[in-house]
């Protein structure tokens, strides 16, 4: 498939903000409902796609680590192992998991009771690139590395893999049993993608082994030369792949900022590429005016007639360095404007496809401990957020419909999708402030801080400057929990895994993650996605340390977001140093008996 032959294309794909629901109730497995929105992405048949041909495809940058479940992981890094790696289910058109016949015959539950076990069968063609089969060893591996129990492993996440007891050979090689110590709705989602052996078997191997290179890989295309130098990552074609062999000889992976892919796309440096509103904006005014810039956008767009006039003075007049100095400026512009029309020339040659993407963001709450323990001051956050306006903010400018999502368990038009959303009712400013007031909260009380424990308990403890949940500030009669004193308890940002929500985690010391339990957001399998991903569930008021399967579900990860939100974490902690200080200062001058403060949720 060569530049001239084929169809250049934009795409402007958005997820969906979800924050998830007080139960979890689902619907039957072929009652998914129907879809946010249809896709508009122009299905081709197969057969009528060329073979061969290079396609260069534009991405955020270039992956610090190939290993997906390390926590500076990220978009591009779950796009190669998808390449190379098992992905033993992948999304259906409408975002369902189904086992992938490349390399699964079947995979089902066969036992329910007393414990959950799943039977993965295997394709026997399914191999290596060393030769050695794909099999149980692998599936045990990646088990050890990522459920928890071993911090000398640097893992981001481990959910679902904490719920395994054991995995076993099946009746052969190519069966393997998996046991789990309790139910695990989402176990489609493990094991996706599938890292050999020798990558997930030490935590050396883990930590370091697979972050610049994967010497052992098992997909339909081979992970080529990582060049930090242009930018590019480049994935050539499988000769020994048992499926359906890949149409492209070549996947170049080429880091474009995404301000610069409209002139990149112009420019030829690149054939797809996902685009921002202003892209996708550029794009359509190309189409309007049929490639022709007429001064209404663009460079000097914004110059107003005064300008025009005082810039053409300045050129024209007697003082010889003004004049050569706008001279210089004037010729500038008008190359830019020259670039410019150039570009939006070239532009007409492009397709602006929109389409929802599988993947949600969602605000979800520890409840393990701290204030957010309590059920009542979760509940009192749910009501007092509106779910409609976060959506229609992020997903009306896109001109994508702006609709909450009703299940923390999966998305609209997938299995098991159930609008339960009525379990908790809309947004109610004054039933959240009747919640906090019947948990003991109230506005205007002082914050003290928590007294230091003696002993080695107390030797090791840090001081962070956090409230705790059983010292004043808190509802009269409440304890104090295991994570109290943490300040964090209860802001939980998803996409990350940290020690309070069921992950044990070990930074390494040129990575040092934030403070407080925060760590990086951590991006999930995802199809064609690297934007900003918008909001639309509730709030989880339920256990901590479960969240959908990325197979159902996979999480957005956008920098926009996740500034956004870690800063809006900052200003929360600002406030309570600046609260905790004042309170020391006034029980200092009245000695008065400690009053209680109140859970602010933003």
């Amino acid at each position: 498939m060569t530049q001239r032959t084929r169809r250049s294309l934009a795409l402007l794909t958005s997820g969906v903000l979800a924050l998830p629901l007080l139960a979890g109730c689902g619907a039957g497995e072929d009652d998914g409902g129907p879809a946010a929105a249809g896709p508009d992405i122009a299905l081709t048949a197969r057969e009528q796609v060329a073979d061969g041909g290079v396609l260069r495809w534009a991405v955020d940058s270039l992956p610090e680590t190939l290993n997906s479940f390390q926590a500076d992981a990220d978009a591009t890094t779950g796009r190669i192992a998808g390449a190379v790696l098992p992905q033993l289910f992948t999304l259906d058109a409408k975002g369902r998991p189904v086992a992938n016949p490349d390399y699964l015959e079947k995979a089902e539950v066969i036992e329910r009771e007393p414990k959950q076990v799943v039977l993965y069968r295997l394709n026997q063609k399914a191999v290596w690139s060393d030769g050695r089969e794909i099999g149980a060893p692998d599936f045990v591996a990646q088990w050890r590395a990522l459920n928890g129990k071993d911090s000398a492993y640097w893992t981001a996440r481990n959910a679902g893999y904490e719920r395994i007891e054991k995995i076993e050979r099946g009746k052969n090689d190519l069966e393997v049993k998996v046991t789990f110590v309790r139910p695990y709705a989402d176990w489609r989602s493990l094991f996706t993608p599938l890292y050999p052996k020798q990558v997930m078997g030490t935590p050396e191997a883990f930590n370091e082994g697979a972050r610049g290179a994967l010497k052992v890989t098992a997909g339909p295309f081979n992970l080529g030369a990582v060049d930090k130098k242009t930018g590019t990552a480049a994935l050539t074609r499988n000769p020994r792949w048992w499926g359906r062999p890949a149409k492209l000889d070549s996947l170049v992976l080429t880091a474009v900022p995404r301000a610069g892919r409209p002139a990149a796309l112009a420019a030829g440096k690149v054939d797809l590429a996902e685009v921002d509103r202003a892209g996708a904006d550029r794009i359509a005014l190309a189409h309007r005016d049929a490639g022709r810039v007429d001064g209404s956008h663009g460079p000097g767009a914004s110059l107003t007639p005064a300008q025009a006039t005082l810039s053409w003075a300045l050129a024209h007049g007697t003082d010889e360095a003004k004049a050569r100095e706008e001279q210089e400026s004037r010729q500038k512009n008008d190359e830019a404007v020259k670039k410019y029309a150039d570009e939006q020339s070239a532009l007409r040659g492009f397709e602006v496809r929109k389409s929802l993407e599988p993947s949600y963001t969602q605000l979800a709450m520890n409840g393990a401990s701290g204030p957010l323990s309590d059920e009542r001051v979760r509940r009192a956050i749910a009501r007092a957020l509106d779910r409609k306006e976060l959506a229609e903010i992020v997903l009306k400018p896109l001109g994508l419909p702006a609709k909450p999502v009703g299940s923390h368990l999966a998305l609209a038009g997938q299995q098991a999708y159930a609008d339960n959303s009525d379990a908790l009712g809309g947004q109610d400013t004054h039933a959240a402030q009747a919640l906090l007031a019947d948990a003991g909260w109230r506005r205007g009380g002082k914050l003290t801080e928590p007294a230091a424990k003696a002993g080695p308990e107390g030797e090791g403890a840090t001081d962070d400057g956090k409230t705790r949940a059983g010292g004043a500030g808190a509802p009269a009669g409440a304890k104090p929990g295991p994570g109290d004193g943490t300040g964090d308890d209860g802001l939980y940002i998803v996409g990350q895994d940290d020690g309070r929500n069921g992950a044990v985690r070990r930074d390494r010391p040129d990575r040092q993650g934030r403070a407080g339990g925060r760590a990086a957001l951590v991006a999930g399998p995802r199809v064609l996605q690297e934007g900003p991903a918008p909001f639309a569930g509730e709030p989880a008021l339920g256990a901590p340390g479960e969240r959908p399967s990325p197979a159902l579900a996979p999480a957005s990860l956008a920098a926009q977001q996740e500034e956004a939100l870690l800063a809006q974490a900052g200003a929360i902690e600002d406030g309570k140093r600046a609260a905790a200080a004042a309170a020391a200062r006034a029980d200092g001058e009245d000695g008065g008996e400690d009053a209680k403060e109140p859970a602010r949720a933003t």
